[in-house]
């Protein structure tokens, strides 16, 4: 490769590179294919001098990690293959690829770019994972994607990862029919008030039957819409529908809360509150109390910026309620600051109160805490009669878990709150 003109190497001459070496059987060998994602950044923003002056130094310092028998070719506007000869023991790729790391984190700072210093590699070896070059090269990109999918710098090619990316590609091309063909479900949990034992609304949980997966747990396909940029369409039908089924509950005394998980993306998606406040205006906000749940870790990750989200859905009249509290890494300044109105315990903290003093003071402290800043409290995993007596003694406000219901679907839900003995 010549660095000084930066030419891009062709998929015939990458390929036939990659086989000469298996032809030889001179040794065993690793494929890495390295994406420098911050190069398309630097085009769009700095221009195309300021960009190949930072490729050239990218490329000047991979080359540093390459020895006699191996080498590094161009093979993209930002990707560069690097075959490595010997390098097979995932022990050593691991250490190959923390090298290219680190140089590329140099050449970052060397063009002083105000980019961070993204990168992805993927790799497959030579014979472990396949036997000529077009075998090798694919499963060398297969891997490059399953980084990107997850989001690691790095990845190793596996029949089982693979397998995962596969299906993952197929639950993609699916999830936006199964939004549009209403596959896809909401089950309901009720939460029940501690001191009066009524219920007082209900928790909103996404279901998936897929013809092909079964069923697919939320923690599988949610990150999926994240990736495919379909989570604010997936936000907009769980609000819509969730409103429009809890018009179809039996009336209560007073306006039920209806509680909406939101995803971390979602809060950073600039268009979210006019989301929820399209969804209020169709099916109207007088016939419950909506309240939004994020997960305390997701909720600090950028809390600047959240913060602000959860303030501009507050003044549509939305509770915000942070969902497995005491599992993250929040301070008494973070506290004081939160535009919450609700805090859920988590449930590892519920269930270990009477296996760990500690837990139970956990507990204790969060519903003291919470009432001194004028949050409500609800305790999550109340499965047995004894956790429930000593919650409404700490003075938990509200109570969900498998000691009142399971979640159900929306038809059995409404004749679960019509039984007399659900209060309790």
């Amino acid at each position: 490769m010549q660095l000084q003109e930066l030419n891009t190497t062709d998929a015939i001459v990458f390929e036939r590179e990659i086989q000469n070496r298996i032809d030889s059987c001179r040794e065993n060998f690793s494929l890495f294919i390295v994406d420098m994602d911050a190069i398309s950044k630097l085009l769009v923003r700095s221009g195309h001098a300021y960009s190949v002056m930072f490729l050239r130094g990218a490329a000047r310092r991979l080359e540093a990690v390459c020895r006699e028998n191996d080498a590094l070719l161009r093979i993209g506007d930002h990707t560069f293959g690097l075959v490595m000869s010997g390098v097979t023991a995932q022990i050593y790729q691991r250490l190959a690829v923390e090298k290219i790391i680190r140089l590329y984190e140099q050449a970052i700072r060397d063009v002083d770019s105000p980019y961070q210093a993204e990168i992805r590699v993927g790799i497959a070896s030579f014979p472990d994972h396949a036997s000529n070059a077009e075998e090798l090269i694919h499963r060398a990109r297969i891997a490059l994607e399953a980084a990107n999918t997850t989001r690691k710098q790095y990845f190793i090619y596996s029949a089982d990862g693979a397998a995962t990316l596969s299906m993952k590609w197929n639950l993609q091309e699916e999830l936006g029919a199964a939004i549009e063909n209403k596959a896809l479900e909401l089950h309901y949990q009720p939460k029940v008030s501690a001191t009066t034992g009524q219920v007082v609304g209900a928790e909103s949980l996404l279901r998936w039957t897929n013809a092909k997966h079964g069923e697919v747990p939320p923690s599988v396909f949610i990150p999926v819409a994240c990736e495919i940029g379909m989570i604010g369409e997936l936000t907009r039908f769980i609000l819509t529908t969730a409103l429009q089924h809890v018009s179809e509950w039996p009336r209560a005394d007073v306006p039920y809360s209806l509680s909406v998980n939101l995803e971390a993306d979602s809060i950073q998606d600039p268009g979210i509150a006019d989301i929820v406040s399209s969804s209020l205006s169709i099916f109207g906000s007088e016939q419950c109390q909506l309240d939004l749940e994020i997960t305390e870790s997701a909720l600090v990750e950028d809390s600047h910026s959240n913060f602000d989200c959860l303030r501009r859905l507050r003044e549509l009249g939305v509770g915000i309620s942070i969902d497995d509290f005491g599992t993250g890494y929040s301070s008494l300044s973070y506290f004081k600051n939160i535009p919450a109105t609700e805090l859920k315990i988590d449930r590892s903290f519920v269930e270990n109160m009477f296996n760990s003093p500690q837990d139970k003071n956990i507990v204790e402290a969060i519903i003291w805490l919470a009432h001194r800043f004028g949050l409500s409290v609800v305790a999550e995993g109340v499965e047995t009669a004894q956790q429930r007596e000593v919650l409404t003694e700490m003075k938990c406000d509200t109570l969900q878990g498998f000691l009142f219901s399971r979640a159900c679907p929306h038809d059995e839900f409404c004749r679960w709150l019509m039984l007399p003995e659900n209060s309790w």
